[in-house]
């Protein structure tokens, strides 16, 4: 059996890191690889070597000190999952040549590539009791991090058209790489409110739930309603917990719904109503497609037909180091600024002798 090693971001509030532990769940089932589990950041970025295989969770926000091309001449065969991908284009935030091989979460992926792999995004197993009340009051629930194009007011709007009497729970917790979020996610909850009709009561929270508690909220909803407009790369990740839950679902016809629409029709295609009546059962076949064990099957095929080498510096660690072109950019940086002080000052001696005494006098101000 192969050895390989995890390297995920630390722990935060954030579907970067959920997404790699995610990934790691479905990889410790693997037949041909047992996986090892670290976490690194700028400041612990020690990497023991010895393995046959590294695989990381690169993202540019949480690994871009990250000198990816280093990694090949350090470790040997290294591997990256991908979560920010544009449509049918893996590298638009991921270097294209730094690593072995790619596994992309984006099952619509359909290029000529030898490295590149779509995956679904696994989905959790339920091992725990799901809530199944039925409200007499339709329960509207949808989620996510306070950022621009999640369209919960256009949930609202579309609550509005369908029903008379409704309660839609938001929940928008504060994320850890979101600058401003408080202060976004108070906007958007007084701006929800606003828009609602009389009889479409709003509730909005901000509560960070772990995966378990997420999918038991989701299955308390009579419908869970995802209306994004975005123009960003990367698949919602919000509507795993959705899915798992077994509740019906409802989609904006966005991009980052595109795998999801292989199944469901978007809103307004199909309304809320729709959506209630006929996704359940659709839901089903996306859970048996998405599932973690057909994720470790398809990984576990591209695995055994590699070929891998062990790094031979067994048993001790690589520092692995910062992008060297930051320091080169940051150097370029400092001579910038100190030629053009230089030219400054020089303009302004040749000035003031040659009697220009107001640029010079502009100058000194």
């Amino acid at each position: 059996m192969l050895k390989g090693l995890f390297l995920n971001t630390p722990k935060a509030q954030c579907s970067i890191y959920e997404s790699g532990k995610m990934v790691f769940s479905c990889l410790k089932g693997s037949k041909y690889c047992q996986f090892d589990y670290i976490e690194i950041d700028q400041k612990n970025r020690m990497i023991p070597l010895g393995y046959d295989l590294y695989f990381f969770n690169y993202h540019h926000l949480s690994m871009g000190w990250l000198d990816t091309e280093r990694l090949k001449k350090d470790l040997g065969f290294v591997i990256t999952m991908v979560l920010e991908v544009a449509p049918n284009d893996p590298f638009v935030l991921c270097p294209k040549n730094d690593f072995d091989l790619y596994v992309v979460l984006d099952p619509t992926i359909d290029i000529v590539n030898d490295k590149v792999y779509a995956f679904p995004r696994p989905l959790e197993k339920v091992d725990f009791a799901l809530p199944n009340s039925v409200n007499p009051i339709p329960i509207i629930g949808t989620f996510g991090f306070a950022t621009a194009g999640k369209g919960f007011e256009r949930v609202v709007d579309a609550v509005n058209k369908e029903f008379d009497r409704a309660i839609v729970r938001i929940n928008i917790p504060h994320g850890d790489f979101l600058p401003n979020s408080k202060s976004y996610a108070l906007n958007l909850s007084n701006l929800c409110k606003q828009k609602a009709k009389q009889g479409i009561n709003v509730e909005v929270t901000h509560d960070y739930f772990d995966k378990k508690d997420l999918i038991k909220w989701c299955a308390s909803n009579t419908l869970n309603c995802f209306l994004y407009d975005r123009n960003m790369p990367g698949l919602a990740a919000t509507t795993d917990q959705a899915i798992v839950s077994g509740r019906p679902i409802s989609v904006s016809n966005n991009d980052t719904f595109r795998h999801i629409r292989q199944y469901i029709k978007p809103y307004p295609e199909w309304s809320l109503k729709d959506s209630i009546e006929k996704s359940p059962a659709i839901i089903e076949q996306i859970k048996d497609a998405w599932s973690c064990n057909k994720f470790t099957d398809k990984f576990d095929i591209i695995i055994s037909s590699l070929s891998f080498r062990r790094n031979v510096m067994q048993g001790k660690s690589s520092d692995i180091m910062l992008k060297k072109k930051s320091k080169a950019v940051a150097f370029v940086q400092k001579l910038s600024r100190r030629l053009f002080k230089y030219y400054v000052h020089v303009a302004t001696l040749i000035n003031a002798i040659s009697g220009n005494n107001k640029w010079f006098k502009e100058r000194a101000r």
